[in-house]
């Protein structure tokens, strides 16, 4: 009889803290949450978009960046992502080298664009130049679409990283979910085309306008599990060993937790979510259990 040879295990995902989640923290802050909360990856809001976010001081020789590079040495914490970029037909690409400088210094893998245009061509355009600028930095560009943006939604997403030739497309579970998509989505997705995924819940009932949208996805989402989102699906369509970033803003509920304990409650229940994905992947379990 010939000898079975054991299937090995899959890859688990590797979870990430993204700064939104955090909002209130400066990036030093932010690396020492993490660690606390037993997290060994962060992102970094470096670039600010929305109105009252800090412009923090990380570009250049700066005292927080140094700080930064220090607490991430000392408690084991890399930084996986950058962001962000928000690219126009007529942005200047070459004004994002010292963000891109920046993010290279700190190790991130890659750095968050969107594309503020539905003038697909243009963005393509521009994105394969912001992804050759970063390429001396280590630093690959991820394109995630926003459904109040021109990047609306996963096919215009990966239609303008297709014509660029470069980079890949970043998944948002909220921004999945508003914009139509599903998890057989992703499954359509190449897997050389994934960059990572991020997680966060949200009452299944979809805001009728932008203003909706926008308020939803910047200031009040849910713990993964604890809304309509089809997380459990999703998490089961992302490439093996993808790295999945937290990113749960709740500034805009109730009953906001401090930092560290905010951080500890939505590591558990992305764990707890990761583990029904696997058992769903391995068809014990079932995503409306």
């Amino acid at each position: 009889m010939q000898e079975r040879i054991p299937r090995a295990a899959p890859s688990a995902p590797k979870l990430s803290l993204a700064h939104l989640t955090l909002i209130e923290l400066t990036p030093p802050q932010v690396v020492e949450t993490a660690a606390a909360a037993g997290f060994t990856s962060v992102n970094l809001r470096l670039a600010p978009v929305a109105p009252g976010e800090a412009q923090h001081p990380m570009i250049g020789n700066t005292p927080m960046k140094r700080e930064t590079l220090a607490r991430m040495r000392d408690l084991g914490v890399g930084v996986h992502d950058v962001e962000i970029v928000r690219l126009l037909p007529d942005s200047r690409i070459a004004a994002y080298e010292a963000l891109l400088e920046c993010a290279g210094e700190l190790g991130a893998r890659y750095m968050l664009v969107a594309g503020d245009s539905t003038d697909e061509g243009a963005i393509a355009e521009r994105f394969a130049q912001l992804c050759e600028l970063g390429r001396p930095y280590g630093v690959s560009m991820g394109l995630e679409f926003m459904p109040w943006t021109g990047i609306k939604d996963l096919h215009s997403a990966r239609r303008v990283v297709a014509a660029a030739g470069q980079g890949g497309v970043i998944v948002d579970a909220m921004h999945l979910d508003r914009s139509g998509g599903s998890a057989a989505d992703i499954g359509t997705l190449p897997a050389s085309m994934q960059t990572y995924f991020q997680i966060c819940d949200a009452p299944a009932e979809r805001p009728t306008d932008d203003r909706g949208l926008i308020f939803q996805a910047r200031r009040a989402r849910l713990p993964p599990g604890a809304g309509g989102l089809d997380l459990v699906a999703m998490v089961a369509a992302i490439p093996e060993g993808s790295t999945i970033s937290i990113e749960v803003p709740m500034h805009g509920l109730d009953g906001l937790l401090e930092p560290l304990p905010r951080a500890r409650m939505l590591k558990q229940a992305t764990e707890a979510v990761l583990a029904r994905a696997a058992a769903l992947k391995s068809g014990v379990d079932s995503p409306l259990v």
